[in-house]
């Protein structure tokens, strides 16, 4: 049973929910008014909620035997084996062994502490985990922020070299005005020595 608190803070104590089983196998959570299957049963367990399973012909407590049907279905499933076959053969041993009420204790104590440890680990991950993703995100806004600055720069040369281009194409066609005005100068002062040779050609 849980131990729950009310709104003064008083507490008060929850009853398991309690699971009917009938004669065709099927199981009724009295809570929901549903009836469930075993996965539903596994359900329960992860979100911690406490039940009870009961024959519903003679009341007597199948909880056990629905937990060890659930053990006995993910055991069985290929791949999902948490009882290697030694560690099964010695629990067997155990039932005839004088030692055997020292089991359950132990193996209480042992989850116990297995969890404990996961749980550490599993914190321990996330923050390793929360850690790089941080960093990660750091990594990419300064490589972000490194491609922005090489692209400004990269245009900036661009436009740097574009005017230089611009600046020699107008100074070659200058200089190519320039160079064409001579010539027609040149040619212009040719006529003039031809038409003065026409001339003294003529009065000779």
């Amino acid at each position: 049973m849980k131990r729950d608190q009310n709104n003064k803070g008083e507490e008060k104590i929850s009853k398991p929910i309690l699971i009917k089983k009938y004669p065709n196998r099927r199981l009724y959570n009295t809570q929901t008014s549903a009836y469930i299957v075993l996965d539903d049963i596994v359900d329960l367990i992860k979100s911690g909620t406490d039940f009870i399973v009961e024959d519903t012909k003679t009341g007597e407590d199948l909880t056990r035997s629905i937990l060890n049907q659930v053990i006995y279905e993910r055991e069985t499933t290929q791949g999902d084996h948490h009882f290697p076959l030694d560690v099964q053969k010695q629990l067997i041993l155990m039932y005839d062994d004088a030692y055997g009420k020292m089991v359950p204790d132990y193996l209480r104590e042992s989850m116990n502490l297995f969890f404990a440890e996961r749980d550490k680990m599993k914190s321990a991950f996330d923050d390793i985990v929360t850690h790089n993703s941080k960093q990660m995100v750091e990594f990419n806004e300064r490589v972000a922020k490194q491609n922005v600055e090489f692209f400004n720069q990269s245009f900036e040369l661009f436009r740097a070299m574009s005017g230089m281009k611009s600046g020699a194409s107008e100074k070659s066609s200058e200089q190519s005005a320039s160079t064409d005005d001579k010539q027609h100068e040149l040619s212009d002062i040719q006529k003039q020595i031809d038409a003065l040779q026409k001339k003294l050609k003529s009065l000779e």
